[in-house]
């Protein structure tokens, strides 16, 4: 049975491994993306230290002892445009189940948390990022309710 709980610092090792899987999983949606072996000490220093300036939360599922899954909430981020809403806002900026624990209401349940943990930090939404070549993983934020506001395109030379 999947459980739903706050990270802890005892759960750093197995969190860190969980975000090389999601970076390494990404890389076929995206070729900008650096193999993971290259960036994941700086990367996983940087995501943790945006948690903590933005009064976030991560929270994992945990399966028996194994961590199957998380989810990383910055709590208040403030618009990058001046012409934007003012307002902080929470941003979702990683979620993550394992293979083998997907379809099983998982990546849900971390959502729900997630969404929770946003309500109340007071914020008036929850953004997150999806790459646009991620078909499942939009079709399951649509699910969710979640729509898209801004497309970001480029063009490799």
């Amino acid at each position: 049975m999947v459980t739903i709980r706050p990270y802890c610092q005892a759960d750093c090792e197995a969190l860190r491994s969980l975000v090389l899987c999601l970076h390494e999983t990404l890389r076929p949606f995206d070729a900008d993306l650096a193999p993971g072996d290259e960036i994941i000490e700086g990367y996983f220093q940087e995501l943790m230290a945006k948690v903590e300036s933005t009064s976030g939360a991560v929270f994992v599922a945990e399966d028996g002892s194994e961590l199957v899954g998380y989810v990383c909430l910055w709590g208040y981020v403030s618009p990058d445009d001046p012409d934007e809403r003012p307002d902080p806002f929470s941003f979702m900026a990683e979620l993550f189940v394992r293979p083998e624990s997907r379809h099983l209401g998982v990546g849900r349940l971390l959502v729900e948390q997630a969404e929770r943990y946003a309500a109340q930090c007071g914020t008036y939404k929850v953004e997150l990022k999806v790459l646009a070549r991620n078909e499942q993983a939009i079709r399951f934020y649509e699910a969710l309710g979640y729509e898209p506001r801004v497309v970001v395109m480029s063009k490799h030379f």
